[in-house]
Order: structure tokens, then sequence, then C-alpha cells
């Protein structure tokens, strides 16, 4: 493991790893949920060290699943026998790795995917972003302050262009049930889920296909965050002004709101719905 970094040579070593330790059975879930596990300092050949590089494989690799009500990220061998996952909620707290087979589910599988076709840089650190990028105490006040004059009536409706590991939701500035995030990295998905389990929706995709697509309408989000990351054309940015109903929200490379911009755009959505409005009426009226 490259310091700060997890790659493909990661999880070669893990699948070779994984292969060749001696898996102990767990017995206390023998009825339940039947299971394996390898665990530092007991089972012959596995260190601490070994177990945080295999939590930060899995989780840069893996994708979402559900255990009942519970959504976890697994890792599932190249020949789809084993999936593989850890508990702990801080990666160098990891001692264990368990390993079940695939074929056993628990409950609804309506985990969101976040697998995505592109190779993005952020892969490699995702799992090392939010220790060295945190989001401290005073963090979630200044960037409400920032916001407190585009609020609207209700608890905004939130898209996050770029939306990386969730710094939004960190903050506290969106409910995980009114949230999109959109980022074509699968592993910084993986741990905004792996934080917000109960997110509403996750479009694997570049910023710049979503809106290509057309993935989303005019006004049908409160706020749009856009990482200040990701590089758009003008037309690009009049398309995400369409998006926004009040406001965009450029978030800057700086913590807690330091270099991060507002811009109000509730005057032209609602101009926008007026006139949408009247085509309605006069389309409805007797010749």
């Amino acid at each position: 493991m490259t310091d700060g970094r997890i790659t493909r040579d990661d999880l070669a070593w893990w699948l070779e790893f994984a292969a060749t330790r001696d898996w102990t059975f767990a017995k206390t879930y023998a009825e339940t949920a039947p299971h394996h596990y390898v665990v530092e300092n007991r089972t012959h050949g596995v260190t601490h060290e070994d177990m945080v590089r295999a939590a930060r494989v899995i989780h840069t690799f893996g994708q979402p699943g559900k255990y009942y009500s519970l959504t976890k990220i697994y890792l599932v061998s190249p020949d789809g026998r084993f999936r593989w996952w850890t508990e702990d909620i801080h990666f160098t707290d990891t001692t264990l790795v368990n390993r079940a087979t695939t074929e056993l589910c628990y409950g609804i599988q309506n985990a969101p995917s976040t697998a995505s076709a592109i190779g993005s840089p952020y892969d490699a650190v995702a799992t090392f972003w939010d220790a060295e990028q945190p989001v401290v105490a005073d963090d979630s006040d200044l960037v409400r302050r920032l916001l407190s004059a585009v609020r609207g009536k209700y608890p905004p409706h939130v898209l996050d262009l770029g939306c990386g590991t969730g710094r939004v939701l960190d903050l506290g500035l969106a409910s995980p049930d009114r949230y999109a995030g959109v980022d074509s990295s699968q592993a910084m998905l993986n741990l905004l889920i792996r934080k917000h389990p109960k997110v509403a929706a996750i479009y694997p995709l570049d910023v710049r296909d979503a809106l290509a697509a057309g993935t989303f309408t005019a006004g049908q989000f409160d706020w749009v965050f856009v990482d200040s990351t990701v590089d758009l054309t003008l037309e690009q940015i009049r398309c995400v002004d369409l998006i926004a109903r009040l406001a965009v929200i450029s978030v800057g490379g700086s913590a807690g709101g330091r270099g991060w911009t507002v811009r109000d755009v509730s005057k032209l959505s609602a101009e926008r719905i007026l006139a949408q409005s009247d085509k309605m009426k006069a389309a409805t009226r007797p010749r």
C-alpha cells in the first residue's frame, strides 16, 4: 500500500491474501447469518496493518449491499463466490474481516449502486479523504449563515454535483432523504453511503455527462451545490442554474464555507415558472 493511496495492486494483494488465510467459522451466527472471518493476531499471518489495508481495499473497490435494514459496503470475489466486509467505524480501527458466500441475502436488496464506468483519480484516495480533510465544529454554522438568505419555506431538496464523500451531508445542510449526489468516483460514493446510508439518490456519473443527458429538470432542486473542481462550460453553468429553484452554491476547496459562494437564482426561477404557467393556461383556453 502506497502511503495515502489504494490501487489495483492492493486489490491484487487482498485477493491472494484472502485465498491463503485460514478462515474461522462464526459459530455465534451459525443459525442466522453463517459466515467466516479472519482476525488480527489470532488468525495466523494476519496483522493489524493487514486488516486496515483490507478494509480500505473493500471500500475502494466494493459496492453497497443490504443486510436487512443496514447498508454495508461489500467486495465480491472475481469468481462471484464470496463477499467480504468490515464493521468498524474508522478504517484504522479494523481488526477483523468477514466473508460469506454470495448466494445468501438478507432482506430487500435495494441499496444504491455506486458502479461507475469511469476510472477516477479520487478512487485511490477516497478512504483517506475525510481524515485528511475533516469537517470541524464551526464549519456548519458558517455555511448555514451563507445560505440563510436563500432558504425557502420548507427544508431544501438538494442536488450535489461532484459530491465526493458527502461534505454537504456531513455539514448537516440537507437531510439524506432530500439529497441527491452525483460523482464519477465509485470509492468516494461508497464512503458517502457508508456515512449516510439513507441517502435518497446517488448518480455514479461524470457531472457533465449527467447535465448533457438531461438527467435533471428545471427547478427540480431548491439548492444545487457544485464542487469548484468540476470544470463547466458557460452552457453547462446555465443548465445548472435552470435546475436550481433557489440557489446555486459553488463549493470551494477550503473547509467550512471559506471559498464557497452562493448565487441567488430564485427571481429567474420564479419568472420561468410564471412563464410556463401562462403558457399552460393559454393552451387550455377555448379557441
